[in-house]
């Protein structure tokens, strides 16, 4: 849901909707701007069930939250922060740091902090609330400074690159409270890994266990050869523990990856951007080799042909 566009407010009431938008929504803290007679900003935010997403696009920003703020112990929300388009700098405990778009940043928003970027730049955010991450917060400030040294960092930052991106779409999916949980669970296993305990480690990938493969299918759906066995090798587990999980869910292996490469194509084929695109292409796209193959699952699916839904005006 779009909560902020500056566009539509006169120029003299930018900041203030701005700064009102952002600790309403992520932090209380302190908005100033790279050219104040300029803002730019557009916000929105998307509920997941136990997981929110908060996205900022805007001009150059920066965010400061003080002590004296910190010390009013209101906030709730751990946070897994992607900067997007331009490097972001952020500042906390004593620690000065440059994240680049490839990076993703962990916080606590309930301690003091600055961040933000020059030139036009954004920030996409998944908030958990700490309470259900169920850590300590001394453990998740120690993750935050080793966020990269997790065998799971790449997993979740693809994770949540993209359920970040598509946050509107997502949300208002049949789907998007079981997506919160996985997220929220995905979050606790990077914290723990990242933080090197070893005994909540053990207990917090057992429990992740779920999340962490469907995370793993979800981010490599479009590669033909996303087969069972190197789904199991990825995530250090046998085929046979493969199959146990997906039918400890309910769930068929195969037919949900077939199910999810589907509901992608068709919302390809729906998509105005798609008009110079054929339909081959974006089965392929999707994993499907076989023409036949697919269109006679899309019209089980779905109920029309690819090439009917691909015509609608």
């Amino acid at each position: 849901m779009l909560v902020l566009d500056t566009g539509s407010l006169p120029v003299a009431e930018r900041a203030e909707a701005f700064q009102a938008t952002v600790s309403a929504n992520c932090s209380s803290s302190m908005a100033s701007f790279e050219d104040p007679g300029s803002i730019s900003a557009r916000m929105a935010v998307s509920d997941f069930g136990v997981a929110r997403v908060f996205t900022i696009d805007a001009s150059g920003t920066t965010l400061r939250r003080t002590p004296r703020m910190s010390r009013s112990g209101a906030e709730r929300s751990i946070v897994l922060a992607l900067p997007m388009r331009t490097d972001n700098h952020m500042s906390w405990e004593r620690e000065e740091r440059l994240f680049g778009p490839r990076d993703l940043i962990l916080v606590d928003l309930a301690v003091p902090y600055v961040y933000g970027w020059k030139g036009t730049g954004a920030s996409y955010a998944l908030h958990v609330d700490v309470d259900h991450l169920g850590l300590p917060r001394d453990l998740i400030h120690a993750a935050a400074k080793n966020l990269r040294g997790s065998p799971l960092y790449e997993l979740v930052r693809d994770h949540v690159a993209r359920v970040t991106a598509q946050a509107g779409p997502l949300a208002a999916g049949a789907g998007a409270t079981e997506l919160g949980a996985a997220s929220a669970e995905l979050m606790r296993a990077l914290i723990v890994s990242a933080a090197a305990d070893g005994r909540r480690l053990r207990e917090t990938m057992h429990d992740s266990l779920a999340a962490r493969v469907q995370a793993y299918v979800r981010a490599n759906l479009r590669d033909p050869d996303l087969t069972p066995a190197r789904i199991a090798a990825a995530n250090a587990i046998s085929l046979r523990a493969l199959y146990k999980l997906y039918e400890s869910l309910g769930q068929s292996l195969e037919q949900s990856i077939i199910e999810q490469r589907l509901r992608g194509a068709r919302a390809d084929l729906s998509s105005p951007r798609r008009r110079h695109t054929t339909i081959a292409a974006v089965a392929r796209s999707w994993g499907f080799a076989n023409p036949s193959f697919f269109a006679s699952r899309f019209r089980e699916a779905f109920g029309v042909t690819p090439r009917q839904l691909a015509d609608r005006p």
